[in-house]
């Protein structure tokens, strides 16, 4: 890979990791403001915290295992003509 193209790798899976973060944030918060009032709870938990919590924990594990496989790519941040002249 050429420095460029490490650079345009690096920015994709920084982008897909911030993306992911943004998912898992507008999940918890958004399950903790709009599940809030319904007064529901399942084993003595409101079902606010049943959706936000695991459920975040859930969708980041999955993500992550997506962008491991789809995203990310293994690759040395050496320069290539450095290790060629030692």
């Amino acid at each position: 890979m050429t420095r460029e193209e490490k650079n345009a790798q690096i920015r994709k899976e920084a982008r897909a990791t911030v993306i992911l973060f943004c998912i898992c944030f507008v999940w918890h918060v958004g399950c903790g403001y709009l599940l809030s009032g319904t007064g529901i709870t399942v084993a003595g938990l409101p079902l606010w915290w049943i959706l936000s919590t695991p459920g975040v924990f859930v969708i980041a594990v999955v993500g992550v295992v997506y962008l491991l496989k789809k995203v990310f790519v293994n690759f040395s941040l050496d320069d290539e003509a450095a290790g060629e002249e030692a």
